[in-house]
């Protein structure tokens, strides 16, 4: 499943990228391959509606010869020539012939157009001659708008032609990150939880609950003491919870009213017959390690000629 999502979240990530920030490159460059196949007039016409965006006006007075197109703007002459555009060549003196045509016919400058590239050092000639360069990359945001819808049609279609290979190389390289990750997790299996639900919990080991052994006092009943009914003292067992249960289990030995505790430290239990034996309490209290040393007071019934008797069970 992980193998998958990958696969899916990686191709639809790269063809994202490749329709966002592929797709315009290649139709700039199907665009500017394009311009390579005009004929020179239809390049020239194109030239001449950007010129025209730019401010340039085409004068039809005093026109040059074949392949010249004068123009105007701001009140000065230019001159757009295709002639000394298409002779143009890298490492050539096309620029300064055509600097010295447009001082023969007294214009303030000039411009070259093609439909390839300038090599930079082609610009800073041009511009010591007051010659512009205009160039397929530097003309091609002007430019296309300009362009039909056939020509328009064929950049789009050569642009596709190209993505469609992007697009196979984007989703072959997630199907190989899928498959170098599926081969990892079946290496190396992802630990799995325990199962808890539905299944039985092991339970500890018990362990034998000392034995809480009551001492019967010699009564004139002969009743042994009864042991606790729940089990020995715990100190995981919150004290008061403790308390509680020890109260309890002393209430219900023999000869016993009722037991509470009136302070954490002391058990106070009310005995209804002077047979009762403090020392029945013992077995009760003493394996607990915090209450085990507290101090016992046991109250006989009113009349009795026993007083109120204090102990302990344990010392601290």
């Amino acid at each position: 499943m992980i193998p998958l999502a990958l696969f899916l979240v990686l191709g639809l990530a790269a063809s994202l990228y490749v329709v966002r920030a592929r797709r315009p490159r290649e139709e700039r460059a199907a665009g500017l391959r394009m311009l390579g196949t005009l004929a020179w007039p239809d390049f020239i016409q194109l030239v001449l509606a950007v010129l025209n965006g730019r401010g340039y006006e085409r004068s039809f007075g005093g026109a040059g010869t074949e392949g010249e197109y004068l123009l105007e703007r701001g009140g000065q002459k230019w001159l757009l020539s295709s002639r000394h555009s298409r002779a143009w060549k890298p490492g050539t003196t096309g620029i300064a012939e055509f600097a010295s045509h447009l001082r023969q016919q007294g214009l303030e400058g000039g411009i070259l157009a093609i439909p390839g590239r300038f090599p930079p050092s082609a610009f800073s000639v041009g511009k010591a001659h007051r010659i512009e360069l205009l160039d397929g990359p530097t003309m091609w945001d002007e430019l296309a708008p300009a362009l039909g819808d056939h020509q328009l049609r064929q950049i789009e279609q050569a642009a596709r032609r190209r993505l469609l290979g992007q697009y196979a190389l984007a989703w072959a390289a997630a199907a190989v990150v899928a498959l170098l990750a599926a081969m990892a997790l079946a290496q190396n299996p992802p630990a799995t939880d325990p199962i808890v639900g539905g299944a039985q919990a092991p339970t500890p080991e018990a362990t034998p609950a000392p034995e809480v052994a009551a001492r019967a006092a010699p009564t004139t009943e002969g009743a042994a003491a009864p042991t606790m009914k729940t089990a020995a003292p715990d100190s995981l067992i919150p004290l008061e919870e403790r308390r509680t249960t020890i109260a309890a289990a002393v209430a219900d030995l023999p000869h016993v009213v009722s037991a509470h505790w009136p302070t954490p430290s002391t058990l106070q239990v009310i005995a209804k017959s002077e047979a009762f034996d403090p020392q029945s309490i013992c077995p009760l209290l003493r394996d607990d390690p915090e209450l085990g040393a507290s101090r016992l007071q046991v109250q006989y019934p009113a009349g009795s000629e026993r007083p109120v008797r204090f102990s302990q069970c344990r010392a601290y």
